[in-house]
């Protein structure tokens, strides 16, 4: 699975179907400010996650103690976190890393089981993404995912990349929403095989230790086919404007 992973970064870092899936650019990048919201060391090698309902200064954080780019295991709490160019646990490389034929074998691809939602709900380019946690820009081999079987309510946690579905999330285009001229959808998660209502990415901004945790939550399509605020994701490399 990490083999199919490395094959789809070559697909975004030659800037392929980036741009009219989540509205990057190379000239919107080449714009924005000069202090990263990834550690320096990082810079635009990494993405900030960010989502409708906390805005674009909040991004996604690995709770580990101390904030040092160690210390990080299997289990360990993700949440979103004021944006700093000093917090090495805000660090994440991946984000996009193909699409769903790379993915699902019904759709010609590899990793995903051919039951999941994913898979047979969604068509074949719908985006696919993964978020390995890299203090410092040092891949840890951890990513955000969830323990299995995946269940509602459950918190969103570190686990080895690869080891399981959970680490796969898929872009729910049809469930977005535009706002700012940027595309903020869903991350259904790729271990979700409940037939109607998938589990996604949701962030709590009323928890605390951490604050505003990350845990999985049926995808709740309101009226228009959009998903609430907390349930909608976008990301950026390197700086945040």
């Amino acid at each position: 699975m990490r083999n199919r992973f490395a094959r789809a970064c070559s697909v975004l870092a030659a800037g392929v179907a980036v741009t009219s899936v989540i509205g990057l650019s190379a000239a919107s990048v080449a714009s924005a400010a000069t202090k990263p919201d990834a550690t320096p060391a990082c810079g635009f090698n990494c993405f900030n996650l960010s989502s409708l309902v906390l805005g674009p200064h909040t991004i996604q954080n690995a709770y580990v103690p101390g904030d040092t780019g160690v210390g990080g295991k299997v289990g360990q709490k993700v949440n979103m976190n004021y944006a700093s160019n000093s917090h090495p646990n805000e660090d994440f490389t991946g984000a996009f890393v193909g699409t769903l034929g790379d993915f699902c074998p019904n759709l010609g691809g590899t990793g995903l089981s051919p039951t999941s939602y994913v898979c047979i709900h969604y068509p074949n380019t719908y985006p696919v993404f993964e978020a390995d946690w890299s203090p410092f820009g040092n891949e840890s081999g951890l990513c955000v995912g969830a323990w299995t079987p995946v269940y509602s309510g459950e918190n969103v946690t570190l686990q080895d990349c690869g080891s399981s579905t959970s680490t796969i999330w898929v872009g729910d285009i049809a469930n977005g929403t535009f706002h700012h001229g940027r595309h903020y959808m869903p991350w259904v998660n790729g271990a979700s095989s409940n037939f109607s209502h998938p589990l996604t990415l949701q962030v709590d901004p009323g928890t605390t230790r951490p604050i505003n945790q990350l845990k999985l939550a049926s995808l709740n399509k309101l009226t228009g086919g959009v998903a609430p605020d907390s349930q909608e994701f976008t990301f950026r490399f390197g700086p945040v404007s």
